[in-house]
């Protein structure tokens, strides 16, 4: 018989959160549909380790790890990795978007200065 405990809930109503937050970004046009699936993985894999808690004693078998609680800090930390990775390069895409946007915004001020004089 599988216990649950608050962790379990909190981790169900932190999936939850990350599944709304992906659709609610999605739905409005604000973000890219790689975000949404970033959420879907992150907020499902909440919501399955919520339901069956269990399933971390075979991870540690199949990984050769003696606890169920170093098998959760092995995923979590390869998952905390994928999310830092993912979005340096969003950040790195985006400080090269504002730099050619700055480029055009002083290319457009010098047209606009020049044509007034």
């Amino acid at each position: 018989m599988v216990e649950y405990t608050v962790v379990n809930l909190v981790a169900l109503l932190v999936g939850l959160v990350f599944l709304a937050n992906g659709y609610y970004l999605v739905r409005k046009g604000r973000e890219a549909v790689a975000l949404f699936v970033m959420s879907l993985v992150v907020g499902g894999g909440l919501i399955f380790v919520a339901l069956f808690p269990n399933v971390f004693d075979v991870v540690a078998t199949v990984l050769g790890l003696e606890l169920k609680a170093r098998a959760i800090l092995v995923l979590s930390n390869l998952t905390l990795f994928v999310l830092v990775t993912y979005l340096l390069n969003r950040i790195g895409n985006l400080y090269d978007r504002v730099s050619r946007l700055n480029e055009q915004v002083a290319l457009l001020q010098s047209e606009f200065e020049e044509s007034d004089e």
